[in-house]
């Protein structure tokens, strides 16, 4: 049966969780733990945050305050097209002052700040909560070497480039090409034979626990999120949904990350639905 794809807006919802990059199959393993609700597998309209915001968000919608771990959609600037401040409310931007330069990311703690200050701020409005885990990089393994493209995005698109910044371009460039002909782990593999620095941070992590200890730490990173999000449950009413933006790969037939528009894992996202009542 072909499952159905989901856009959020379409569908009925008060309060909307977003897990950034969170698998169905790591999601319907770990969710009972902590959740409570009817798990449906659906396909997510994209493969990646950047595509999937155009896809989901086409219009303007005033009931809707996003709260935004993720500086992809964030309330102060156009970031590669899309303008979340013309679209929502308002955007309580986690990402500007949650950030921890330790861990290289936004912990899920900051994110429920951020929702405590959005129903302060609007009792009536519907909330969005867009956490960024379980996305690298992964808590447990403490800040990694590697260019992150949230901490880019947040740093400052518009920096002026450098001649270290105009190399690193064409290594990232010619890796792309390279592992869309082989794989991420065969590149990534080249790249230390070769002596050059990790790219991403999940090639830090690739280096340091191998395959089998980045799925570890993707559970645990989905584990810590999921704690965070029991949390702030408690205090929510309605109809809430937990899903995510599109999923991740984890070394399976040597891919990571999620940049293969057509694999099936990239699009299979979780959607629980939660009721609560006050």
């Amino acid at each position: 049966m072909k499952k159905k794809t989901v856009y959020l807006m379409e569908e009925e919802w008060d309060h909307l969780i977003i897990l950034d990059a969170c698998r169905y199959d790591y999601f319907r393993d770990l969710y009972s733990d902590y959740l409570e609700g009817k798990l449906e597998r659906v396909r997510s309209p994209s493969f990646h945050t950047e595509k999937w915001r155009k896809e989901v968000f086409t219009e303007e919608h005033d009931d809707v305050v996003y709260v935004s771990a993720n500086p992809y959609i964030n309330g102060r600037a156009e970031i590669k097209g899309f303008s979340a401040q013309d679209l929502f409310h308002d955007v309580i931007d986690v990402w500007g002052w949650g950030w921890d330069d330790e861990l290289g990311t936004v912990p899920p703690e900051e994110v429920n700040e951020g929702v405590r200050e959005a129903r302060r701020k609007y009792p009536d409005k519907r909330l969005i909560i867009h956490y960024l885990q379980p996305h690298a990089p992964y808590l447990s393994l403490g800040k990694l070497p590697g260019k992150d493209s949230f901490g880019e995005v947040r740093r400052d698109l518009g920096s002026s480039n450098t001649l270290g910044d105009f190399l690193t371009a064409i290594r990232d460039t010619l890796g792309k090409k390279f592992v869309k002909i082989f794989s991420w782990e065969l590149g990534w593999k080249v790249n230390r034979f070769l002596g050059f620095p990790p790219a991403i941070p999940e090639e830090s992590a690739f280096r340091k626990v191998g395959k089998e200890g980045m799925r570890k730490a993707y559970r645990e990173n989905l584990e810590i999120v999921l704690k965070s999000v029991e949390e702030i449950i408690e205090e929510l009413n309605g109809k809430i949904i937990v899903t995510a933006d599109h999923g991740e790969l984890l070394g399976e037939g040597g891919d990571f990350v999620h940049h293969d528009e057509n694999h099936p894992l990239l699009r299979e996202v979780p959607w629980l639905r939660i009721e609560r009542n006050s």
